[in-house]
């Protein structure tokens, strides 16, 4: 909870991190879209910024529910315990989707020399950054904030145009039909696999 002594110091970190987030956030995407646009795979310095991105928008949703930034009123009880299940069940999914490359620079889009579609890809194009929404989502309920699920609309909000406008026409362009096909077998999000071949 947000007290008297610390309101501004916790107020203007938030703000220092989202700022960096949408700053940072501006150039990775104009260096990703470019990358992509050449067919070309992410440079380490790319990949680090995209890392550091992330790490401002999940510092600032993290301290906005550590400290109950604009609360919610709903049982603290409920919201922290339906918070863990969805903050365990995002780490496993993320978990679950970056095994399943078997490389991190497979993982990080570093290494395209093959689509994966097998194990939970049947389920979902996306796991990984489902994964990184549920985490996101359960932290914001465990600490019951409006701001820090604000934050998570926005991260859904940017993940959303990067998977849709960014990724998938890259991934087609990258492997045709195969990704075409693919595409029709598994969901975007999440959802039982298509018998289509």
């Amino acid at each position: 909870m947000i007290t008297a002594e610390n309101t501004a110091w916790i107020y203007a970190t938030i703000g220092v991190l989202i700022a960096l987030w949408v700053i940072l956030g501006a150039y990775v995407f104009s260096e990703v879209k470019k990358t992509y646009a050449r067919n070309g795979t992410f440079t380490n310095k790319l990949l680090n910024l995209w890392f550091l991105i992330w790490v401002a928008h999940f510092s600032a949703t993290a301290l906005s529910s550590f400290y109950g930034v604009w609360l919610i009123p709903i049982d603290k009880t409920f919201a922290l315990i339906a918070g863990l299940v969805l903050i365990l069940a995002g780490i496993a999914l993320l978990t679950v989707g970056m095994i399943e490359f078997r490389t991190l620079r497979r993982s990080c889009g570093q290494d395209t020399s093959k689509l994966i579609t097998g194990g939970v890809y049947r389920w979902s194009r996306n796991p990984q950054f489902i994964g990184c929404l549920l985490y996101l989502i359960g932290v914001s309920l465990a600490g019951r904030s409006i701001l820090a699920f604000a934050l998570t609309v926005a991260a859904s909000i940017v993940i959303y145009w990067y998977t849709v406008r960014l990724a998938e026409p890259y991934l087609e362009r990258l492997y045709g039909e195969e990704y075409r096909l693919y595409k029709k077998r598994a969901s975007r999000w999440f959802g039982i696999p298509s018998k289509n071949n």
